[in-house]
């Protein structure tokens, strides 16, 4: 039988712990990469990764792209895979202190940063982030989230770090809070939340604001009668000179766990 993927053995195994979601389970993890051509408006293959991964994260930072931890058969993953698109080739970087899948990453100030996720714990979303420096080829603790969280939301505003929204097995909930990161103050701090809890939803800086896109969200009880929980159409805006968030117009499409980027 053909596998087309390759999982590192000396990641964290969770010996088969890992609890499915509904509606199919995680799926299989896969070391394929593709990159679409705006101007052709057509996609490519190009060198797949060494480690087939899944609920990974990615970052471009110095014209490279990283694919930072995940999930693969068993194992949480640590490492992390560099992408030159000038030798369409992949290297290893320095691997993560912990293991994490769920995460979100974002750049900052020439640094990324691997932030929240879920590992192998009993209690397993964690609060914890990591900074990775390319000119050191190494990772460093930084201060951790006031709140645990995964399958959130990053993006760099203003010169500080958003965590945004998620989900934590500490509370057993979906959250609508939003934390901000000062890489001067190496501290975070609670700014307004989302006017609803979302848990795989996107953001996106645009214009000075901040925009958190789709999710999965959990209606109220009286409303039990179209949807107790789903993918959301809603969109909503984050004004930090008012520290505010407003709805703005819905997608026509309802999503969970889209992609949002800038080009």
């Amino acid at each position: 039988m053909h596998r087309d993927r390759h999982c590192a053995a000396d990641e964290t195994s969770i010996s088969q712990s890992v609890n499915l979601q509904e509606g199919g389970g995680l799926g299989a993890a896969r070391q394929l990469v593709e990159r679409y051509d705006l101007a052709a408006n057509a996609w490519e293959a190009v060198a797949p990764m060494a480690t087939a991964r899944q609920e990974h994260a990615v970052a471009v930072l110095d014209g490279k792209l990283y694919a930072v931890g995940g999930f693969c058969d068993d194992h949480y993953l640590s490492s992390v895979e560099r992408y030159d698109p000038a030798t369409n080739a992949w290297e290893a970087a320095a691997p993560m202190a912990t293991a994490r899948q769920a995460h979100a990453m974002a750049v900052l100030d020439g640094k990324l940063y691997a932030v929240g996720g879920s590992t192998i714990d009993e209690n397993n979303t964690l609060s914890s982030v990591e900074r990775y420096d390319p000119a050191t080829n190494a990772w460093e603790a930084v201060a951790p989230m006031p709140t645990a969280r995964a399958y959130h939301a990053v993006a760099v505003l203003d010169g500080k770090l958003y965590a945004v929204g998620g989900y934590s097995d500490v509370v057993d909930e979906y959250l609508s809070s939003v934390e901000r990161y000062d890489p001067a103050l190496d501290a975070w701090q609670a700014v307004a939340p989302l006017t609803l809890a979302r848990f795989g939803v996107r953001v996106a800086a645009l214009g000075g604001k901040l925009y958190a896109v789709g999710g999965r969200v959990e209606l109220e009880e009286e409303e039990e009668e179209e949807e107790v929980e789903g993918p959301a159409h809603s969109v909503e805006r984050f004004d930090p000179a008012s520290n505010a968030w407003e709805e703005v117009a819905p997608m026509a499409t309802a999503r969970a766990f889209p992609s949002a980027l800038l080009m």
